[in-house]
């Protein structure tokens, strides 16, 4: 688990300023609607995400063998979710769903990116190391 720690700060930072910018560029663009339902998408993206961290970061606790399997079972809950917020937001509030599936897209490539600049800069051994030496 505290090897998400490291990657999962930042990426929660970018969420933050970029469901900031989606409030403003959504409020400007759409209005009131905008303004909350930019924000609300770059948010589920966000706890898709970090939710995803953590399922396969957990699996790690109890077999190594376990993160690709978690990985993809998370990978399609999360996509089954996402589509059924998706359509719950176009039959109760259909004014909301553009602004909302342009803030997942946004939320979605901010953490995405912060990501693989913080993989880039992070120093990951290639091979295990032996903790016992």
């Amino acid at each position: 688990m505290t090897k998400i720690k490291g990657f999962l700060k930042p990426c929660l930072i970018a969420a933050a300023i970029a469901a900031v910018i989606a409030g403003v560029v959504g409020g400007i663009t759409d209005g009131v609607t905008g303004a909350w339902a930019a924000p609300a998408g770059v948010a589920l993206a966000a706890l898709g995400f970090a939710g995803s961290a953590a399922a396969v970061a957990l699996a790690e606790t109890f077999d190594l063998r376990l993160t690709l399997p978690m990985a993809l079972i998370t990978y399609s809950i999360k996509l089954a979710l996402v589509l059924t917020i998706l359509s719950i937001v176009k039959t109760a509030v259909p004014d909301a769903l553009l602004p909302f599936a342009y803030g997942v897209v946004g939320g979605a490539v901010a953490w995405l990116a912060t990501q693989v600049v913080w993989a880039y800069k992070a120093k990951i051994p290639y091979i295990e190391l032996d903790q016992s030496s």
